[in-house]
């Protein structure tokens, strides 16, 4: 009954309260499924709103960092509007202001022509305006001037950024200064056609003005005048003052004759010390030769040196379109022929080229040709000369006289060709082959029982100028067995004169050894008493041009005696040269002149001669 009762209890009271449970149920099932639900988007929500988020904050520092790159970019970058008309422009960074020397608030909104303003028009500036019409890219080299004025150059690189639908909106301009690499391309162009020292059109530059001066004469059929211009022993005041100062020698003759030209003409450097002027505007030969006849004469005007004075001269060949050949080559090759003549006619002049000296050139050339093959071939010989003891009238030395015993010319005095080597260079080679010869004979001679007989042998200005002439002087000393004080160095005065300091060290260097020296054709050069002091030298030559006259030009007498007292004085022995009389031997024996050499005893003469008539005279005596 107890369970009965419990169980009634706990039925329930109506039907419809579980229906209503149940229903509670569901609903709260329902709210509990739409609130997760809306939980799940709001997380959604909020998870797609971070993820916007970040990839907002991802383009906006992305936007940031590219504009940070433009404001720090070394480069000029521009933005226009390509739909307005003079694209104007909308932005720039300050590598802009630092290009063109405007600021932002000067051309923000101001047609991109701005920055072509006061400049020239240039085919750069139409490719970029074309390019800008057509919607296109392009690049381009400008020349533009910044707002202060200064011009420089720039590369331009202009792109268009289209829309999506294909159409250009905007452009940006890249800018590049290119100022120092157009000016070293310049500089570089100007160095391949200007020489470096004197800023003159180089052989490149004046080709190209010759070519193109007679593209017009041939037109008008008229003149053109081509002169070689060659400065007359400048090897050796460069050899003398050094490079340095040769060097401002040699501008200061380029400055002195584009001064003596017109404008129009060109004064070029085509090598060492030659020059090429090109005229035109010249009717006839009168008038080319009065431009030359200037040129010649301003370089003559006397140079500041060191403290010193110093004098030039130059020579010069002209040549003449058409007369004288149709291109540049053939034009300075004739004046260059020319001017050799010159040179050969005494220097300090100028001749115009004539057909019949290209027979001459080539004998210069066929010359130097054959002076090569002749010192391989062994064609050289030397001479000796006998100098006589005046009171004894014993051959106590002689002088050793080069020939060139040519096989088809026969035997060459060295006036013959001396010159030319002197001019080519081989005479330090020729020169070191006497110095080598004449010592070698000398000391087989004595060997031979000749007695200590001196020779004399002449020193090129090459050659003493050279600073090893000391070491191969000793050299040559050592490997033939000569003793120093049987060798007798002949200089001439203006040889010494050249540099008298270099000149004096050189000369002591050689009395150290006991080697001898000899001023050789005494009182035709320039130096001084002064001077004459100071040189080391032992011998005094007195030159043949005054013992010429002896007796017959009381001046060259009396010039002849004090030069022989003016040597005894100074402690120095007298050799007169060129003894041809009777006469000229006498007066030389009364004035106590100490040895002689001439025809008068002797021609110079080949090694079996000269040492049959010492045996001979030995023998005599």
């Amino acid at each position: 009954m107890e369970l009965k009762r419990r169980g009634r209890e706990c039925a329930p009271a109506h039907p419809e309260s579980a229906l209503a449970l149940l229903t509670r149920l569901a609903l709260g099932c329902v709210a509990a499924a739409y609130v997760h639900g809306r939980v799940q988007r709001t997380r959604l929500i909020e998870e797609l709103v971070e993820q916007r988020t970040a990839d907002l904050d991802r383009t906006t520092e992305a936007l940031r960092l590219h504009q940070r790159a433009i404001e720090s970019s070394a480069n000029s970058v521009t933005l226009v509007d390509a739909r307005s008309p003079g694209a104007p422009i909308i932005l720039v960074n300050p590598a802009f202001t630092r290009m063109h020397g405007y600021g932002p608030e000067e051309v923000l909104g101001r047609p991109l022509e701005l920055l072509a303003f006061g400049v020239d028009d240039q085919p750069g500036l139409h490719e970029l305006r074309n390019a800008i019409i057509e919607g296109r890219e392009a690049h381009v080299l400008l020349q533009l001037r910044r707002k202060d004025g200064q011009a420089y150059y720039e590369e331009a690189y202009l792109a268009p950024i289209r829309n999506e639908r294909g159409v250009t909106d905007y452009f940006v301009i890249f800018e590049y200064d290119v100022t120092t690499a157009k000016q070293y391309e310049a500089a570089l162009e100007h160095r391949a056609r200007h020489d470096m020292l004197t800023g003159l059109p180089n052989r490149v530059a004046l080709a190209d003005r010759i070519d193109r001066a007679l593209a017009f004469a041939r037109s008008d059929a008229a003149p053109v005048w081509v002169a070689v211009l060659d400065l007359d022993y400048f090897k050796h005041v460069n050899d003398s003052l050094g490079p340095a100062a040769g060097d401002r020698l040699l501008r200061q003759a380029g400055e002195r004759m584009l001064a003596a030209v017109g404008p129009t003409d060109t004064v070029a450097r085509t090598g060492d010390d030659e020059f090429v002027l090109l005229f035109e505007n010249r009717a006839d030969e009168s008038q080319a030769a009065a431009t030359v006849s200037k040129v010649l004469a301003a370089i003559a005007e006397p140079f500041g040196e060191g403290g010193q004075r110093l004098f030039l001269t130059g020579s010069a060949g002209i040549a003449g379109y058409p007369g004288d050949g149709g291109d540049a080559d053939s034009l300075v090759k004739h004046a260059q022929i020319a001017m050799y003549r010159a040179k050969e006619s005494g220097r300090n002049a100028f001749r115009f080229y004539l057909p019949s000296m290209n027979e001459r050139a080539l004998e210069r050339l066929a010359m130097v040709d054959a002076m090569r093959h002749a010192m391989n071939a062994e064609e050289f010989e030397l001479h000796y000369q006998p100098q006589v003891d005046l009171a004894s009238g014993a051959v106590i030395g002689m002088e050793a006289l080069i020939r060139w015993s040519h096989p088809q010319m026969g035997v060459m005095r060295p006036d013959r060709f001396i010159a030319l080597a002197e001019e080519t260079g081989l005479i330090v080679p020729l020169g070191t082959w006497v110095l080598r010869a004449a010592c070698s004979q000398a000391a087989a001679w004595q060997r031979a029982g000749l007695g200590s007989l001196r020779v004399a042998v002449n020193l090129s200005s090459r050659q003493f100028r050279d600073a090893a002439l000391p070491a191969l002087i000793a050299e040559v000393l050592r490997e033939t067995g000569l003793p120093a004080t049987s060798l007798e160095i002949e200089l001439t005065e203006s040889l010494m004169m050249e540099d008298v300091e270099t000149a004096v060290a050189t000369m002591r260097a050689l009395k150290a050894m006991g080697v001898h020296l000899s001023i050789d054709d005494f009182g035709t050069g320039y130096s001084s008493l002064s001077y004459l002091k100071r040189f080391p030298v032992d011998v005094l030559k007195i030159d043949q041009s005054f013992v010429r006259d002896i007796g017959q030009d009381a001046s060259s007498s009396a010039m002849v005696s004090a030069m022989i007292s003016l040597s005894h004085e100074l402690g120095l022995r007298v050799i007169a040269e060129g003894v041809e009389t009777q006469a000229q031997w006498d007066y030389l024996v009364g004035r106590g002149c100490d040895e002689v050499q001439g025809y008068y005893f002797s021609r110079p003469l080949h090694v079996r001669d000269f040492e049959r008539m010492v045996r001979e005279r030995r023998r005599a005596a």
